[in-house]
Formats: structure tokens, sequence, C-alpha cells
């Protein structure tokens, strides 16, 4: 058995497929997923057809409340039993798919993490105003919050691990391409802050906020897969941000400068690329627009939106 950890899926379960099949998981392996898993968005058939593709993967998924699905407290379908030490929501017909509840402690091999879900949606009013589902109990209530304190009470306020969506603002990125981010409801990130100047940890491990950061004691995940405890990545695909048709400017070889349009997204795994998304491009050099060439497995860090270079610009 062995512990692994990764961060928001949104329904995409790309990176979990590949992992499993290339690292020969059995239903005994569990991942961790830090929130936002999505399973429990549509709260319709959609939703039932992707348990039933995830019921077939050869691992346990562990999921975290995020903000982008709703609490299976609240959803008739579901039961609860002992799992690790602690409570977890399930339904039977999809034995591998549990739900962890916020405030239980979870024993993984030797070690202890308690769980803390929930964050507020940057996307609400888009969602509202999209007709796509929000829902009100995404952030931990008070209830919630009493419950957590109370169980860190208990064990002296010592935990090995700390699993939640959002993360104290010891750690919270600042996403300065969201507009008003200044307004944003950051009650959540101002509790767990108040967490974790009383809590003795050694890793904190949230996503949420899609990027892979390394900490002291503290890691964000995304796309990245880790084995639980470890530094190392086992995987980091990442989902590719940019697609087929897209105009960018990009650097290549010994910091040169072309321009093009995304002709392939290099498949995952390929190309050696394990770390990171790759492209094609068929585009120019910057110094000499007169030849179209197809620049080859382009790295996604060297690659920016013509867009996004203007912007800087300004």
């Amino acid at each position: 058995m062995k512990y692994y950890i990764t961060g928001d899926c949104h329904r995409h379960f790309r990176k979990v497929e590949f992992f499993c099949r290339h690292h020969g998981t059995t239903r005994k392996d569990v991942l961790i997923l830090l929130g936002d898993v999505g399973i429990n968005f549509f709260l319709d058939d959609s939703d039932k057809k992707l348990k039933e593709e995830l019921s077939k993967l050869p691992i346990t998924l562990f999921c975290v409340h995020g903000n982008h699905e709703e609490r299976p407290e609240y959803i008739g379908s579901y039961y609860k039993k002992i799992w690790c030490g602690g409570a977890v929501s399930f339904e039977p017909q999809y034995s591998n798919i549990l739900f962890a509840i916020d405030g239980e402690i979870y024993k993984f091999g030797k070690k202890k993490g308690i769980v803390i879900g929930g964050a507020y949606s940057v996307d609400r009013e888009y969602r509202l105003l999209a007709g796509l589902p929000w829902f009100q109990n995404e952030q931990p209530s008070e209830k919630v919050k009493k419950r957590v304190e109370k169980e860190l009470e208990k064990i002296g306020w010592k935990v090995d691990y700390v699993f939640s969506h959002t993360c104290p603002l010891l750690y919270e990125p600042t996403p300065k391409e969201v507009i008003g981010f200044e307004k944003i409801d950051r009650s959540t990130e101002e509790w767990l802050d108040s967490i974790a100047k009383k809590l003795q940890y050694t890793k904190w491990y949230f996503g949420h906020y899609h990027d892979n950061i390394q900490y002291a004691d503290a890691e964000l995940l995304y796309e990245g897969i880790k084995e639980l405890g470890k530094e190392d990545y086992l995987q980091k695909l990442g989902r590719p941000k940019y697609r087929v048709g897209e105009k960018v400017y990009f650097l290549y070889g010994k910091e040169q400068e072309g321009y093009g349009t995304i002709s392939v997204v290099d498949g995952y795994g390929t190309f050696g690329q394990a770390r990171e998304v790759s492209y094609d491009i068929m585009g120019f050099d910057c110094n000499e627009p007169e030849s179209r060439i197809l620049f080859k497995h382009i790295e996604e860090s060297k690659v920016q939106r013509f867009e996004e270079m203007l912007d800087e610009s300004l």
C-alpha cells in the first residue's frame, strides 16, 4: 500500500489514469485529491457516469472537499464508514471513491493527517450568470470550524499532515491576473492562518490555486503527483495551457525569439516531457520573418499568448 497526493482535477482525470497505468497501482494504493475533484458537480446522470468510469481505476481516491462540488452530506446516496481511523462518506457502488469529512483525523501508515476542506469561489458570479452550479456551503461553516479546533485540541495541536483545499494566508499565492482579487472573501484563509500559528505540523498540503509550488513546510499541488511525505514528483504532466490554433510568442534555442500558431499539443509522456507540456508551433524567427519554420517541442514555460506579451509591455 502506498499513499500519493495531487491537486484539483475538475472532472478531468487523465493525469490519474496516466499515473495508474505507468505506476502499476492497485486498489490498496490511495491517491489524496486536494479538493475540486468535481465528481458531485452537476448532481445528475453525468456525475454517475463519471463515477462509474472512476470506479474502474486501480486506485482508491480520497477526496478533500473543494469549492466546485457539493458536500456529500447534502446528497442522499452517501453513507458513512470508518476508514484509516476516521469517518468518510461513500456510495456502495463506487467503493474506491471516498470523501473526507472536515475535522476527521486519518492514519496514513505511521503518520496522521487532518482534513480541512472548502474555499470561496472566485468565479461565483460567473457561474451564477452562466447557469452553472454554485454551492452555498462551499466554505467551512462555524460548526465545522469549531469541530476542527476541538479535534486538534484532543491531539494537543500536533499532527503530521494537514490536507486542505485553500490555505493559510501564510502560503497564499497572489494571483495578480484575477480581477478584483482584493474583494475576495478570505475568511477561510484567515481562519486557517490562525490554525497554522497554533498547530505543529510537518507538511501542509493544499490545492485550489492551480499551480505546483514547494514551501519549507507546505506544498501547493495541481497537476503534480507525489508520494505522500516525499519531495520529488512522480509525475508532473501539466494540463496544456494553450490550444491548437492559438497565436503565441515563444523562446527557443539560446533565448532566440519566435512567433507563430500552435499546430500540435504534444501527447502526455512523449518526448521526455514527464515534467512539462510542449508544443509544435508553425511560425517565424523574429530575426528572420521571411522563413516559415515548424518549431518542435517548445516547452510551455517558454510560450506566451500575444495578448499576455502585449499587456506586459504596456
